[in-house]
């Protein structure tokens, strides 16, 4: 969609450079604009948050098009600027807040037993939640960690792989196993009152 400096024309090859580079750029708005606002939203767990942050982004987006060099997938790449967008906003409004949950986790955590694919417990975003059982879920949600959130969406709300996830992080696989493994059970202890998992 958006192509290399190599294939790009300039501008001085037709006046019809702008016009294809806008084109371009409201194909990628359309594509991709319900994907950045379900990502922001399932970080920063609030609906006006999430539509400043998805306007930042394709603000980005547009202004950084000539940095895409098609290394990573444009999803991958519009990810990464979500991602770094909403993280940057919860930084900057809640500088302590997740001062408590910072605990470092080795990669080898991410070998304990259970924790493969087929023995993953079942997520609470897997299931529909209404009224007092959602608040819990997002207040719940909101204690963890901008890494461990971001980390948990992008598996569990987005879907993406593991080796996606660690492209749009630029960090390791194991590292986002460990993120997961992490973030899922300090879910599940969270939500222990309500939420038990699946046998």
């Amino acid at each position: 969609m958006f192509r290399t400096d190599k294939n790009r024309a300039s501008p001085r090859e037709g006046s019809g450079f702008i016009s294809r580079e806008v084109e371009e750029f409201q194909t990628v708005v359309e594509e991709y604009r319900s994907r950045v606002y379900q990502t922001a939203y399932g970080i920063v767990q609030n609906a006006d948050d999430a539509k400043d942050i998805t306007q930042e982004v394709f603000l980005k987006v547009y202004t950084k098009m000539d940095t895409f060099k098609g290394l990573a997938s444009l999803s991958t790449w519009i990810y990464r600027i979500t991602v770094n967008t909403a993280i940057d906003m919860i930084r900057k409004r809640k500088p302590n807040v997740y001062t408590g949950f910072r605990e470092e986790i080795s990669r080898e955590e991410a070998n304990v037993p259970g924790f493969s694919g087929a023995a993953r417990f079942a997520s609470p975003f897997n299931a529909t939640y209404q009224g007092e059982i959602r608040k819990l879920i997002q207040e719940a949600f909101t204690r963890l960690s901008p890494d461990h959130r971001v980390t948990l969406v992008l598996r569990e709300i987005e879907g993406l792989s593991y080796q996606q996830i660690a492209e749009t992080l630029e960090c390791s696989t194991g590292t986002v196993m460990s993120r997961l493994h992490y973030a899922r059970k300090k879910m599940q202890k969270l939500l222990a009152p309500v939420w038990r998992p699946a046998a």
